[in-house]
């Protein structure tokens, strides 16, 4: 299941702004770090609409199987803060799991009656509606995708905490991104599900790389369109929970172009 949720900056708002004798005074920007952000306001909504989904997602230590994406419409990216331009933002979620689906459109529901949800000091947001986006189950074994946000293909070493991300034109790229995949679905699908994914091939097809900013980390991730050829189930799943580590900080959302390839 995935949503779209579609929000509004009243400050924003061509009505206000034209009524607004200090619309020139009105910071119009937001942390470059805009994850936390928004990942709070989820969290808001679910401790207050499904607290034990809150509980299993947020105070439990697994890995997340559902992946986000925020659009900022024709903002323009500085080095520390991302300048809103337009007063709508979209965000999509989505997640192969109906339980988890339902918790969280529960929670937007309940942000949705909230009508005003600071996102700085000056900006505030409200969600103007929640809806449902459908795609064509996959049935082909070969599959186009978009990347709607970055996929970040992040080698992780427990032992020395650190973190080694790989572009799209590395040789390992698909190599650490199938192991990011062992990593979320062995846990929910079982131990056999490790073989389809090592038989993956994962090929880019127009990509380039982009350096987001999380937290206090610079992390190297790749946007674009790839191709992805494997078992049909694997693929919807891979869809729908997002591709590579940190799916729920906003990377690695798909969007499904054509099924069969080229």
């Amino acid at each position: 299941m995935r949503f779209a949720i579609r929000l509004e900056v009243p400050e924003l708002s061509s009505r206000k702004m034209k009524a607004d004798s200090t619309k020139d005074i009105i910071n119009t920007k937001i942390d470059i770090r805009y994850q936390n952000i928004f990942l709070s306001l989820l969290k808001q909504g679910l401790e207050n609409a499904a607290i034990e989904q809150y509980k299993k997602l947020y105070l439990q230590d697994q890995e997340k199987l559902f992946s986000q994406a925020i659009i900022f419409h024709n903002a323009l990216f500085e080095k520390n803060s991302i300048q809103l331009t337009t007063p709508y933002i979209t965000w999509l979620w989505s997640c192969p799991q109906a339980e988890t689906a339902m918790a969280v459109y529960n929670a937007f529901a309940y942000l949705k009656k909230k009508k005003s949800l600071k996102i700085s000091e000056s900006l505030h947001i409200r969600i103007e509606r929640i809806s449902s986006i459908f795609q064509d189950p996959i049935t082909e074994k070969t599959v186009d995708f978009r990347l709607v946000s970055p996929v970040l293909a992040r080698d992780h070493n427990r032992e020395t905490k650190k973190d080694w991300f790989y572009g799209f034109d590395d040789p390992k790229f698909e190599e650490v991104l199938k192991e990011n995949l062992i990593h979320k679905l062995v846990p929910h699908l079982g131990k056999g599900v490790q073989y389809d994914i090592e038989q993956l091939k994962i090929t880019p097809i127009d990509m380039k790389k982009t350096v987001t900013k999380v937290y206090e980390k610079c992390c190297q991730g790749s946007i674009g369109t790839l191709q992805i050829t494997g078992e049909p189930y694997l693929l919807n799943f891979i869809r729908d929970c997002g591709l590579g580590s940190r799916t729920g900080l906003y990377f690695g959302f798909l969007e499904q172009l054509r099924q069969g390839g080229v």
